[in-house]
């Protein structure tokens, strides 16, 4: 199974070597992995520079387009090759289960054989409210725990999902992703849920990272609302 992950990446640089260290020490297989810079100024662009030859593709913003225009240009990239799952990373993602991706590709293998698509992320710690789910099935000996909206720090989605979708670049640049692009999938006959056995952490938490970084925080919540 082929796999692509890309990670849109704009300052707290390090963040983003904590988060692409543990994906490398516990993705299990092979995968490609694109980086889309926003316009960082702390050191992150000449970090990717330096270390350009460990990703598949990095393209440099001068400015920071968004989630929605930076995602698309991944995502172009991205389907110039033929992929099975395409994984969407956020930098402050901590990879906690072993052989993440291995196990990933076990689960879709299993999918195959049935009709809906299946728009998945591992279970989230490090966040103050766990989605309520309204039931479970099993995919691949996997418990999946179903919800009606996956949250973007790991989304894991079949190539075939993304032939027919493009997030929408109106927008704001930080909010209503998630949201918009589960609503479309779950409206044309996708499943959305979380992998309750694999396990992904958000770095030292919303609360944390905005006392480390209330800079970074108060421009982010300035672009949520713009």
């Amino acid at each position: 199974m082929q796999i692509a992950v890309y990670s849109l990446t704009r300052d707290r640089l390090e963040y983003t070597k904590h988060c692409f260290q543990t994906l490398k020490e516990k993705a299990g297989v092979q995968y490609d992995h694109y980086i889309i810079d926003n316009g960082s100024t702390d050191g992150t662009v000449e970090w990717l520079k330096e270390n350009e030859s460990q990703f598949k593709k990095v393209i440099y913003n001068s400015e920071n387009l968004g989630i929605s225009k930076s995602s698309n240009q991944a995502l172009d990239e991205i389907s110039k090759q033929d992929y099975d799952l395409i994984i969407k990373m956020d930098n402050d993602c901590d990879v906690v289960s072993e052989n993440i991706l291995g196990q990933i590709a076990e689960i879709y293998s299993d999918t195959k054989k049935f009709s809906p698509k299946y728009i998945l992320s591992p279970r989230v710690e490090g966040i103050v409210n766990q989605p309520k789910r309204g039931f479970y099935i099993q995919l691949g000996g996997r418990r999946i725990g179903m919800v009606s909206v996956v949250g973007g720090l790991f989304h894991i989605v079949p190539r075939e999902v993304y032939q027919n979708y493009r997030y929408a670049e109106n927008l704001p640049k930080a909010k209503g992703q998630d949201e918009t692009f589960c609503g479309w999938a779950k409206s044309n006959g996708c499943e959305v849920g979380y992998i309750e056995g694999l396990v992904v952490n958000h770095y030292e938490t919303t609360e944390g990272q905005a006392k480390r970084f209330p800079d970074y925080f108060k421009r982010k919540w300035n672009e949520e609302i713009t």
